[in-house]
């Protein structure tokens, strides 16, 4: 498992690799790290595959259907920037075929409004936009290994960590809700249930 997180990394941009039974795990675990809720919204492209949706209403929270660019079959700023509301929380960008909508526009965006990118980078494994490697985007990033994906191993997937902030709570729900990892570095002399979790 280290050595596969290890030998990610770099194909993403650097940032801390999770492995995952599926991206729809991935998605799953990005959406409860980020606290979502009831009363949450989150924005995501009407052209999608199914999890990216479901990984949202798991939580709570509300999901809003952005169109896509006609060209690029992602979405960008301007879709985005129409469904923003008081209640948005996140975006989960579609990286559709390995292609986006302009990254630099929809990463301003969000810093704009306070909210937290998260990518579906399932197709886009070893791309990049920009110079810059698909999965190093977002505060979040969704890898899948699915058969009919870039790399494959049957099924499987990764849940990409670009932003410290996420790390622990990543951590602990992928660890059943227990702090086992921080038991595994000495800084707990046990470890215990501290949230939510799956595996």
């Amino acid at each position: 498992t280290r050595r596969v997180a290890s030998t990610l990394s770099p194909m993403v941009g650097g940032g801390q690799v999770f492995l995952t039974p599926s991206c729809t795990d991935a998605l799953e675990l990005a959406c409860m790290a980020l606290g979502l809720g009831p009363g949450d919204e989150v924005i995501v492209p009407s052209f999608t595959f199914s999890s990216t949706a479901t990984s949202v209403q798991r939580t709570g929270a509300t999901v809003r259907f952005a169109d896509v660019d006609p060209v690029t079959l992602s979405m960008g700023a301007p879709q985005v920037a129409e469904r923003i509301t008081d209640r948005t929380r996140a975006v989960i960008a579609v990286h559709y075929g390995g292609q986006s909508a302009p990254m630099a526009d929809l990463l301003a965006l969000c810093d704009a409004r306070g909210l937290v990118l998260v990518e579906d980078a399932a197709h886009a494994l070893g791309g990049t936009h920009g110079g810059q490697y698909y999965g190093s985007f977002g505060a979040l990033a969704c890898l899948s290994f699915h058969e009919t994906k870039n790399l494959s191993c049957g099924e499987g997937g990764a849940l990409v960590v670009n932003d410290p902030r996420y790390v622990e709570a990543v951590e602990q729900l992928r660890e059943k809700g227990t702090d086992r990892s921080k038991f595994f570095r000495g800084q707990v002399d046990k470890y215990t249930w501290v949230s939510p979790g799956s595996s």
